[in-house]
């Protein structure tokens, strides 16, 4: 045996160096979380997750006029709903969240909404409440004048489902979701 080296002095070591470690792939493998509380409006009144949000959210990002995406990732999402439970449905909503702040009015987006399935949210706000919800997911959209579409404009977004806990952060998310089957059962592996 070294001098002065002791069992208790080798485990003291182990123990460290294992913590170390632990240290080390945390710091090598954490991301933090996404998400958040946010701020916006419904039919013109002031609405936040954290005052409104359930067990499970859905947030979808978009706009009323959008040709494609948007309507077909909906109505997956309303079939989806509809093969949902009474009490799974009270459990968790939709949110969509238009950011053409210019041409969508609030009460549109909300009916919009509500047209795929009674209980979606259309949500709206200003510029900067809808910049800083895209920012806080991780989200784009751009803008572009376009001359070969009726209204001038075309919108390219992202097309993703994200699901939030009642926080607001992120639990999972669906890119181009365009199953109503893939939809439901990730709102039951989060319910």
């Amino acid at each position: 045996m070294i001098p002065g080296f002791t069992v208790k002095a080798l485990a003291i070591s182990f123990v460290a160096a294992a913590f170390c470690s632990l240290g080390l792939i945390w710091y090598l493998t954490y991301e933090p979380p996404v998400g958040g509380d946010f701020s916006l409006t419904y039919r013109g009144n002031e609405w936040r997750l954290s005052q409104n949000a359930k067990e499970l959210n859905i947030l979808y990002f978009g706009y009323t006029k959008c040709p494609d995406v948007c309507p077909l990732t909906l109505s997956h999402a309303g079939q989806a709903f509809h093969g949902l439970t009474e009490d799974e449905a009270k459990r968790v909503h939709l949110l969509f969240l238009s950011v053409d702040r210019d041409n969508d009015v609030p009460e549109d987006v909300a009916n919009y909404a509500a047209h795929f399935f009674p209980s979606f949210l259309g949500l709206s706000g200003t510029r900067e409440q809808i910049d800083k919800t895209i920012a806080m997911y991780h989200a784009s959209y751009i803008i572009e004048k376009d001359e070969k579409s009726h209204l001038g404009y075309s919108i390219a977004h992202t097309d993703r489902l994200f699901f939030l806990n009642n926080n607001g952060v992120v639990q999972a998310t669906i890119s181009n979701p365009r199953s109503s089957e893939e939809i439901i059962k990730t709102i039951k592996e989060h319910l």
